[in-house]
């Protein structure tokens, strides 16, 4: 009958096998559209951002034109810049000013010229000219895409827009046909054109390069989120998985994991006051059995207020952040390093003699100034010291243990704090020394709360 039995269970794993494996590809699947809906909609923003740029560059040209055609053309000094325009054959192209200043005509035709020839490659990122299938100037003759469009126009087409090479680089490429006005036929009427005839095309061209660039940082940024999304969905599936396969193992993994969140400290990795406590309590007890001594330090960064108040949270994040890892640097691996709240620490070193200390706290000095010398640093990382010893011999309760070393690092604040209202430069910036206090630092540790001091 157990045969029978195990039989009958035996297709239930292969069946959620199967489940996960069709949910696994069905979220897959969907991930995979999502990320190419949103690749898509990118490029179609990119391409609508090139060509509103194109249609304003095409209507600031139109605006120009229509401008000095207005006025029947302008006079500008004859120049390097401004040559004669040959190609120009009208009355009174050129006269001489009053004061024997030569002028020469600037049509529409030249001043857009002029006007795009400014544009700099590398500075600007357009360029716009006139075409035509018979233009008046050979420079202006169109390449293949802008022959192809102004037949284009010859058919109907109001207008051709894509994205293509020119000259190497990648460009949106806009070009819509250039009616016959009144006064074009000023300049134009030798040639054939009458009013509403098209005569050619505005051609204008938008360097994609930082568009691409802007794609690019976007597209990789989606494509990060949606592996990040991909990666949850696969994360709670086998979650789920786990559950449903056994729901006791699940329970311990949730409690092994709430248990180390409840003895971390968040900010700096290391422990925190209920880890510290529990790890310290059984360490005594060892210490006592093995008949070897422990040192116990109570740390307290220095300004603390000082930072937040003065550079911001953030700063004074970082500077428990480099407390931490000075502490970690000092000691070992084996030592249990904790925060316990606000800018106190605390360090129970094991297996160690009072001689222990010196050892210690000159290597915790050492690398206070070493980053102290660091370049760039907007303030002077101090930590406050104060040890106590734990005899194996003579045995204490934690409290008692913390109570004397939070004593001694009180007394190290207050002589630094002298020693500044004095004037005296402060050589160390981490320092052990002995004095008196009231021994409340275990019970105020045990009860979770933290005196503020003033620095």
């Amino acid at each position: 009958m157990d045969d029978d039995r195990k039989d009958k269970q035996s297709p239930r794993p292969i069946r959620l096998k199967r489940y996960v494996l069709a949910l696994i590809l069905f979220w897959t699947a969907g991930v995979a559209v999502s990320l190419g809906w949103n690749i898509y909609q990118l490029q179609r923003s990119i391409f609508d951002i090139a060509g509103a740029s194109a249609d304003i560059t095409y209507e600031k040209d139109v605006l120009y034109r229509r401008w000095v055609a207005s006025k029947g053309g302008v006079y500008a000094p004859v120049s390097e810049m401004t040559p004669v325009n040959p190609h120009l054959r009208v009355a009174d192209r050129d006269v001489t000013a009053s004061g024997g200043l030569s002028l020469t005509l600037i049509n529409p035709a030249y001043m857009t010229r002029q006007v795009n020839e400014l544009a700099r490659p590398g500075v600007n990122n357009f360029q716009g000219h006139i075409t035509s299938l018979n233009p008046i100037r050979p420079a202006n003759a169109p390449d293949g895409w802008e022959a192809q469009a102004l037949e284009s126009f010859e058919r109907g087409e109001k207008e051709q827009r894509t994205v293509t090479r020119l000259s190497g680089e990648e460009y949106f490429r806009l070009m819509r046909p250039f009616v016959t006005e009144e006064s074009c036929l000023k300049c134009h009427a030798a040639q054939g054109y009458r009013q509403g005839d098209i005569r050619g095309g505005i051609s204008v061209s938008i360097l994609m390069a930082p568009l691409r660039r802007v794609e690019h940082v976007r597209m990789l940024q989606l494509s990060l989120a949606h592996v990040f999304l991909w990666g949850i969905g696969l994360g709670v599936i086998g979650l789920v998985t786990k559950r449903l396969r056994t729901q006791t193992k699940k329970r311990e993994e949730a409690e092994e994991t709430v248990r180390l969140l409840a003895i971390t400290d968040e900010l700096t990795g290391l422990h925190n006051r209920r880890g510290f406590l529990s790890l310290a309590e059984h360490q005594l007890k060892v210490a006592v059995r093995s008949r070897r001594g422990l040192l116990l330090y109570f740390a307290d960064l220095d300004g603390l207020k000082w930072i937040n108040d003065t550079l911001g949270h953030e700063e004074g994040d970082q500077a428990l952040m480099e407390a931490a890892a000075v502490l970690k640097e000092t000691f070992r691996a084996s030592d249990i390093l904790a925060r316990l709240g606000g800018d106190e620490y605390a360090v129970l070193a094991l297996e160690t003699s009072r001689e222990h200390s010196t050892i210690f706290t000159a290597r915790l000095q050492s690398l206070v100034d070493a980053k102290n010398r660091e370049a760039g640093r907007k303030y002077r990382l101090s930590i406050s010291v104060g040890e106590s010893y734990y005899d194996s011999e003579t045995p204490c309760l934690l409290d008692e243990l913390i109570s004397a070393a939070d004593k001694r690092m009180y007394e190290s604040k207050q002589d630094k704090k002298r020693r500044l209202a004095q004037g005296v430069s402060l050589a160390d910036n981490a320092s052990v020394s002995s004095g008196g206090r009231s021994d409340r630092a275990g019970e105020r540790i045990r009860r979770g709360k933290k005196t503020e001091r003033d620095f």
